[in-house]
């Protein structure tokens, strides 16, 4: 219930906040919705975190909710108010504000049991994956070629870091 309940939140602040321009942005919601869609096909057999099913019938509806409208729809808000006319630290400001709407939203979904932590992750994770996941989709959004790049780079990284071997991928 906790996944239709931020993605309906997700939606109604789309709708306030959300750049009615949204197809200049299409294509980072794309990339943040692929991204989570990735790290579910590979850690499918090694998950680091998890969604749970949380009174749902089925348990790929948070998965689905998450990828469809929460990823990208965040994406969205994200980029569309980011505060290009302010400095370094209005900046850092901006992104520390997604970071703990992000940690805050996933705090809750661990205490109502939404989210489930594996293979040594926790919230601390969570809080240094939030950090250059957001750098990372403003570095999508204005150069998104040199934004696959270090995805893909850091993507490597986190596999080595957890020992996410071949064995283990789906």
């Amino acid at each position: 219930m906790v996944a239709i309940i931020y993605s309906s939140l997700w939606i109604l602040a789309a709708f306030k906040f959300g750049d009615r321009n949204w197809e200049r942005y299409y294509p980072t919601m794309l990339f943040a919705a692929i991204g989570n869609l990735l790290y579910e096909l590979i850690c499918y057999d090694f998950q680091l975190w998890q969604l749970e099913p949380n009174g749902l019938p089925v348990a790929m509806i948070p998965i689905l909710l998450l990828i469809t409208v929460g990823m990208p729809l965040s994406t969205w808000i994200f980029l569309s108010r980011y505060p290009e006319d302010k400095g370094v630290l209005g900046k850092a400001g901006y992104i520390l504000l997604f970071i703990a709407i992000f940690i805050l939203l996933e705090y809750i979904s661990v205490l109502t049991g939404a989210i489930t932590y594996h293979n040594d992750w926790n919230l601390f994770w969570s809080f240094l994956f939030n950090i250059v996941m957001f750098i990372m989709l403003r570095i999508h959004y204005r150069k998104p070629l040199f934004g696959l790049m270090l995805s893909a780079a850091y993507t490597g990284l986190l596999i080595v870091m957890f020992d996410v071997t071949f064995d283990k991928m789906k």
